[in-house]
């Protein structure tokens, strides 16, 4: 009885679907990749999905608080790219560099938070609005692709702890960690309030307005990890590097089970979405399959994912009126 009740309520929970699709592409993935469960593909595959991981949890925790951001990947540009444009081999250039694109990550997230949450401008059009000006700004510092990136951010990157923990996923893990610290506090229930019901939790004496800007400036941290990741991977700037990552983040939250209406899902349902839609891109190589494919099974998957996410809800009205 007990063992029945454990599996209903695994059924029951709300990663279930996203796991068992995980484990449908892993499986997939692993019959087409050479050497799939080898520590160096394991290192190379993580290393390839971490950028979008990042970028997914960013967009995650927007998302839970009802908005959503079309700015991330032009942040992301705008990031690498000051980086890219400051930095040399000397400490002092690096620290500079890193200084400076923090600064411009969090200004581009606080201009997204007052924007959303004092001006009340919807979500959609303004961090889109943000998005150009983070894009025509990256395009001002650096007009064509280049600058330099030191040899330790890759050569770092490409490195493993002890032959055991790849640099890639101590980075997701400090990023988990990071939103696990959070969780401890209150904005973590204030972040879920406003996105469940932004009316029920100012009446309850929440500032909702202070409480969507800080969700931007808390997505602003796995900006600057993604940042980070992707010049260690790329080692140059350019003003298009971003690009793909905001639609591709939304992809992934929506994958993880998180409702665009805000208030719902966890941070490790948008890291399975990025793990599933990174494990595609392997599937249509290895198939040697037209990367049309990809958008197309992506957008089916999205599709799958979103009903799945209504079939409660649906149950739910259909109980009611049988019993009405």
């Amino acid at each position: 009885m007990n063992g029945h009740n454990r599996l209903h309520k695994l059924q029951h929970h709300s990663l279930f679907p996203i796991v068992i699709i995980f484990l449908i592409v892993v499986g997939v993935n692993a019959a087409l990749q050479p050497g799939f469960f080898t520590y160096d593909v394991f290192q190379s595959n993580l290393s390839s999905f971490t950028p979008l991981v990042l970028a997914s949890m960013a967009q995650a925790v927007v998302v839970l608080v009802g908005g959503i951001d079309l700015s991330i990947g032009m942040a992301i540009t705008l990031s690498t790219v000051i980086m890219a444009a400051t930095m040399n081999d000397s400490p002092s250039s690096v620290f500079i560099g890193l200084g400076l694109a923090i600064v411009a990550t969090f200004a581009v997230g606080a201009l997204n938070g007052i924007t959303v949450g004092y001006l009340k401008l919807p979500p959609i059009i303004s961090t889109f609005a943000v998005s150009s000006v983070c894009y025509g700004a990256a395009l001002l510092i650096m007009p064509q692709p280049g600058g330099y990136i030191p040899s330790f951010f890759y050569e770092t990157y490409q490195t493993s702890i002890a032959s055991i923990l790849p640099i890639s996923l101590l980075i997701i893990i400090v990023g988990l960690a990071i939103w696990g610290l959070i969780s401890r506090r209150k904005i973590y229930r204030y972040i879920y309030a406003v996105g469940g019901s932004e009316s029920a939790a100012y009446a309850n004496g929440i500032n909702t307005k202070k409480v969507k800007l800080y969700a931007f400036l808390i997505s602003c941290v796995f900006i600057v990890l993604t940042a980070l990741v992707v010049v260690s991977q790329t080692a140059t700037g350019d003003a298009n590097i971003g690009r793909a990552y905001t639609l591709n983040s939304i992809a992934a939250v929506v994958i993880g089970g998180i409702s665009l209406q805000g208030g719902k899902g966890n941070l490790i349902g948008a890291v399975l979405g990025a793990l599933i839609l990174g494990f595609i891109s392997n599937i249509i190589f290895f198939a040697n399959l037209s990367s049309f494919y990809q958008d197309l099974i992506k957008g089916l998957i999205i599709i799958f994912a979103l009903t799945l996410s209504i079939l409660p809800t649906l149950r739910k009205k259909a109980l009611a009126q049988s019993g009405g």
